[in-house]
C-alpha cells in the first residue's frame, strides 16, 4: 500500500500551491484505483502502456482538454516521484493531450460584467462589493484572494498597494484603483471581528474558494450571467491586451505568469471583435 503522504510532502517540496497539491493527490489516487482495479501488479511493474490506456480514457470521459491535461500533470507527478523514491525503475511521463479546437475567451462580455458589477453594488453589501472590486480591478486568482491578510495591504488617501502570494509562492505588489481602494476601505469599516488576520471574513470565519464561487454564482443567476472567479480575471486579462498602452511584460507581472506564453493566453479574439473588424470595412 502505497503511502501518499510521503507523495505529499514529495509535492510541497517543489513549492506547489496547497489547491494544486490537493488536485495532484486526488487524481493520482483514482489513477491507483484504476491501475489496482485493471491488474494485481505493483507500481514497481507500472509500465509506458498503462499510462497511455489511462490517457485515452481521460480524453474519453473528460469534455474539457484542461481537466484531461490536469488529470495527466497528477498521474507524470506520481509517476516521477515513484521513480525517484526507487519504486519504479523506470520514469513514465505521458504528452498532454493537444487541443485541436480554436481557444475561446473566457471572459465575460463588457455589457454582462457591468450588469454583474451594478447588481453586486445595488445589492449594498460591503464584503460583496470588495469581493467583485478587487477582482475587477486586480484580476487575482480566487486562491489569492482567499489568501489575503490584512498586512498584505496598505491604503493611503491617494494611494494602495497589495501584496500577493501566488503560484509556486512568489510574491507581487499590485497597486489599487480608486475603486477598490474606497471598497476595502468601505469593508474594513464594517468588517467583523475576527481572530484571525485573513482580510474576508463571512460568518463563518475566512471566505474559502467556494464561498466566492457561490457569492458570484447567486448575483449572476440574478442578472442570467455565468460567471466565475476566474472569468473576472480573464475579462481583466483581454481588456488589458487590447489596451495599446499597456505592454505585455506589464500584463504578465500584474496576472502573475511565469511565462509571457502564459499572457498570450488572453490575446484571443472574440465575436465582438470579428463584427467589428468586418463592420468597419469600406470598399
Amino acid at each position: 500500500m502505497l503511502d501518499l503522504s510521503r507523495f505529499e510532502l514529495y509535492l510541497k517540496s517543489k513549492e506547489l500551491s496547497d489547491n494544486t497539491v490537493g488536485c495532484y493527490i486526488r487524481d493520482s489516487k483514482t489513477f491507483i484505483d484504476w491501475y489496482n482495479d485493471r491488474t494485481d501488479c505493483g507500481f514497481d511493474k507500472l509500465i509506458e502502456l498503462d499510462a497511455i490506456e489511462y490517457k485515452k480514457q481521460l480524453i474519453n470521459t473528460n469534455k474539457s482538454v484542461v481537466t484531461a491535461n490536469r488529470k495527466i500533470a497528477s498521474v507524470n507527478a506520481f509517476c516521477k516521484w515513484l521513480y525517484e523514491i526507487g519504486i519504479n525503475p523506470i520514469e513514465i511521463n505521458i504528452k498532454a493531450v493537444k487541443n485541436r479546437d480554436a481557444r475561446q475567451y473566457k471572459g465575460l462580455e463588457d455589457k454582462d460584467l457591468r450588469k454583474l458589477r451594478a447588481e453586486i453594488h445595488r445589492n449594498r453589501n460591503p464584503l460583496h462589493i470588495c469581493i467583485i472590486e478587487i477582482l475587477l480591478g486586480t484580476g487575482l486568482r480566487v486562491s489569492e484572494l482567499c489568501g489575503l491578510r490584512l498586512q498584505d495591504i496598505e491604503i493611503s488617501e491617494r494611494k494602495g498597494s497589495l501584496r500577493v502570494i501566488g503560484k509556486g509562492n512568489i510574491n507581487r505588489t499590485l497597486p489599487l484603483n480608486k475603486d477598490v481602494r474606497r471598497a476595502i476601505k468601505d469593508y474594513l469599516a464594517v468588517r467583523p471581528a475576527s481572530d484571525n488576520d485573513f482580510l474576508l471574513i463571512g460568518q463563518r470565519g475566512a471566505l474559502k474558494r467556494n464561498a466566492i464561487n457561490l457569492i458570484l454564482k447567486k448575483y449572476g443567476q440574478r442578472v442570467t450571467v455565468a460567471v466565475t472567479p476566474h472569468c473576472i480575471r480573464h475579462s481583466l486579462g483581454y481588456r488589458l491586451v487590447k489596451s495599446k498602452n499597456t505592454a505585455i511584460t506589464t500584463i504578465q507581472q500584474i496576472l502573475g505568469h511565469d511565462s509571457i506564453v502564459t499572457t498570450n493566453l488572453y490575446t484571443l479574439t472574440t465575436e465582438q471583435d470579428k463584427v467589428n473588424a468586418l463592420e468597419a470595412l469600406e470598399w
